[in-house]
């Protein structure tokens, strides 16, 4: 489905949601306008004010989106009765597959973390990238502590999960900077590209 195919599809605060999240991923925060989100939508800047009071408000809302989107295939994994290793396997793999259909989303998560680091933010929007990163950092620790159940079961590798982790999601959050999507791209041909990110990022801690 085309981009145009798929706001078409929505109500038009989830098209502002998505022709945002496709701006600042292509342009950065600061180079995107207002103008630019509504022009892609043919919407009017007076639209996207309707629904979010600020560029930032609305940043934050697409940061917190693309969080909610790890969370939700995230959550049903940790109930699953598999080994530690497995379920470490299984949640990279949802990972990367997750972070393929929400691109647009993750970069601008990604940027938010960027701007939370140099501090370039105001005081109000600087508390609110805390907390988004806050989440951000919950969410590793998930794997953290999947990975070192792994570690004391004997089946995967590490001697300090909590660094290990670190580079472990940045591997595999770095498809998001480099994948270009191909429309004659078939589902097999991009399963199989998850498959190879994951298994090369993981290659060091799984045991044989």
């Amino acid at each position: 489905m085309s981009f145009e195919e798929l706001a078409a599809s929505l109500n038009p605060r989830e098209a502002i949601l998505v022709s945002g999240a496709q701006c600042f991923m292509e342009r950065g925060f600061s180079a995107t306008s207002i103008d630019d989100i509504a022009e892609r939508i043919g919407a009017t800047k007076g639209m996207v004010y309707h629904y979010f009071g600020s560029k930032a408000e609305l940043f934050f809302e697409i940061h917190q989106r693309g969080m909610d989107a790890l969370y939700t295939v995230l959550n049903p994994l940790l109930k699953q009765e598999l080994s530690a290793a497995e379920r470490f396997h299984e949640m990279c793999l949802t990972h990367v597959r997750t972070l393929l259909a929400t691109q647009p989303f993750q970069r601008t998560m990604s940027e938010g973390v960027q701007m939370h680091l140099r501090q370039v933010s105001n005081e109000a929007q600087r508390k609110q990238l805390t907390v988004l990163q806050d989440r951000r950092i919950e969410y590793e620790n998930v794997f953290m502590q999947v990975l070192a159940e792994g570690v004391a079961a004997g089946s995967m590798h590490s001697t300090n999960p909590k660094l290990a982790i670190k580079p472990i999601l940045a591997g595999l959050n770095s498809i998001i900077t480099w994948y270009q999507p191909r429309a004659e791209e078939t589902e097999e041909e991009r399963e199989a590209l998850v498959q190879l990110v994951v298994n090369t990022v993981l290659s060091g801690v799984l045991a044989e």
